[in-house]
Parts: structure tokens; C-alpha cells; sequence
């Protein structure tokens, strides 16, 4: 349960632009984005100053530098800022970015107290850090301003369980079924219990989880949504959402627009690819 800074950063600094591209042209991640992008825009001023900490290679970044007034953009990978910048510069939206820092979200000390307005948090950095959770959550509070939002998301082990069934399975024959049921009860993948050679350390929650760790801070939770829930229409071997989106455009739209309501009903925070809470400073 130890944070491993360098194993993530490793990871990140070998993806190149893959979340870009999954994002953008994968089915399932355009669902993921849809719902991350209609929070963005609900919950970001045009007065904003925003943070945007685990900003990899831009797929948002590129959303929030156009609905807010000064974007700052980080990330522990110093490779994930480049692609960040190179992708900015083919938009055209690079000079309209402040600046970029190559940081670890436990260590913010480079931004003064209650700096940010809205500080962005998605795609699951907090799932990386393991026994530093309540630091991470410390420094996203520090240095957002007293009534001021966090958007934050984080990797979900049900909707995890239910998108990698087939290779859940196939790890457990690698692995023993006591190895499986330590990842399915805690959501750990931590290296000891779950042996995996892949090295993908990281802590997928359940909405409990969430509620509690945010309970011990002076924070308002405003709203909770998944996202990625009608993901599960495929698993990690069909491309039954892609066949639509390349197909028929008219049902692929409905698809997204129900992805949006589904994603806010209390029944289905457990359910999708991510958990996503907003809070208030307090």
C-alpha cells in the first residue's frame, strides 16, 4: 500500500499519448470524456483560475483552457507535459495556457495557499497514491481558495470488475484465488497481494470509500456522478460501441446523452469505469 512516485511516473513517461487517443477515437473513452467534459463545463466559471493536476497529454486541458480565465497545467510525468504542450501548439491553444510544471500532487509547494479557484483532478491520479491519499487531498485543498471546487476522479473496482472480467479470471489461475479476492475486497493492486509484473499500483474505490475519506476534511461534497457506465456494454475484448459510433450516428448520440443522465443517478455511482465527486472548500 506504499506510494511508488517513480513506478507512476515510469508508467506515464512510456504511454505517450495513448489516453489522447483512447479518449478521442475509443468508443468507451469517448463516453468516459462526454461525462468529464459536461461537469467541466457546469462547474467552471469563465472567471476561474484553474489548476489541472494529472493533465497528461491534454484531452481536457484543451476543454478548460476555453471555459476559464488562466489555466496552470501539471503532471507527475515530464513526458505527459510534452505531449500536453505539442498538442496545444497543433491547437492553437498553447499561448493561452500560463504555465506547466512537471509536479507530484503531494507536493504542490510551487502554488501559494488558496491560489486556484477550481482545481481539476481526473482520470485517477488519486488512485495512485496509495497511503498518501490524505496528502493528496491536503494539498488539493491547500491550494484552492475557501468556497472554490474540486473535480475529482478516481478509477472505480466494480466498474473495473465487471470492463476486466475475462482477464480478472485469467489472473487468478496466474495468481490464486486469495490474490483476487484481496484486489476485489480492498481495491488494491499493490505488489504483494497482487503480484501483477505489470506494476499498476493503484487503488480503485468504492463511493464509500470516497465519503469517507472526504468526511475527515472541512469540504462540501456537491455532487457525485461514474462515468464510463455503458462501457460494460462491451468487455475487454468487443467493440459492440464502436460498431455504433462508426455505423449509426443517430443512435450513437443517444447513447452519450443517456451515458450523461445515467451517470448521475445515486444507483449507478458504483457502476461506471470512474467515480467522479465534486467538492466545495469549506
Amino acid at each position: 500500500m506504499v506510494y511508488k512516485p517513480d513506478i507512476v511516473k515510469k508508467r506515464y513517461d512510456n504511454y505517450g499519448d495513448r489516453e489522447w487517443k483512447r479518449l478521442e477515437q475509443d468508443a468507451n473513452g469517448v463516453l468516459l470524456y462526454e461525462v468529464h467534459k459536461e461537469l467541466l463545463l457546469r462547474y467552471i466559471k469563465k472567471s476561474d483560475c484553474v489548476l489541472e493536476i494529472g493533465a497528461g497529454s491534454g484531452r481536457y486541458t484543451k476543454d478548460i483552457v476555453d471555459i476559464c480565465s488562466e489555466l496552470t497545467v501539471a503532471d507527475i510525468s515530464s513526458h505527459q507535459i510534452e505531449f500536453n504542450k505539442q498538442k496545444m501548439k497543433e491547437l492553437g491553444k498553447f499561448d493561452k495556457i500560463k504555465a506547466f510544471h512537471v509536479i507530484d500532487m503531494i507536493d504542490m509547494n510551487i502554488f501559494e495557499d488558496d491560489g486556484f479557484d477550481n482545481v481539476v483532478c481526473i482520470g485517477g491520479p488519486l488512485s495512485y497514491l496509495m497511503d498518501k491519499e490524505k496528502d493528496g487531498v491536503r494539498e488539493l485543498l491547500r491550494v484552492t481558495k475557501t468556497g472554490g471546487t474540486i473535480i475529482i476522479g478516481v478509477m472505480s473496482i466494480i466498474g473495473a470488475f465487471s470492463y476486466y472480467f475475462n482477464e480478472i479470471v485469467h489472473e487468478k489461475n496466474l495468481y490464486g484465488i486469495d490474490a483476487a479476492k484481496w484486489a476485489l475486497d480492498t481495491g488494491l493492486q499493490d505488489g504483494i497481494h497482487y503480484p501483477s509484473p505489470k506494476q499498476h499500483y493503484c487503488h480503485m474505490f468504492r463511493s464509500r470509500e470516497l465519503d469517507k475519506l472526504f468526511s475527515e476534511f472541512n469540504v462540501e461534497v456537491i455532487e457525485k456522478s461514474s462515468a464510463g457506465l455503458l462501457t460494460m456494454v462491451d468487455d475487454f475484448e468487443n467493440a459492440r460501441l464502436a460498431k455504433v459510433r462508426q455505423e449509426d450516428s443517430e443512435m450513437w448520440d443517444l447513447i452519450v446523452e443517456k451515458e450523461i443522465e445515467f451517470t448521475k443517478y445515486p444507483g449507478t455511482l458504483d457502476c461506471g469505469m470512474n467515480i467522479i465527486y465534486v467538492i466545495k472548500k469549506l
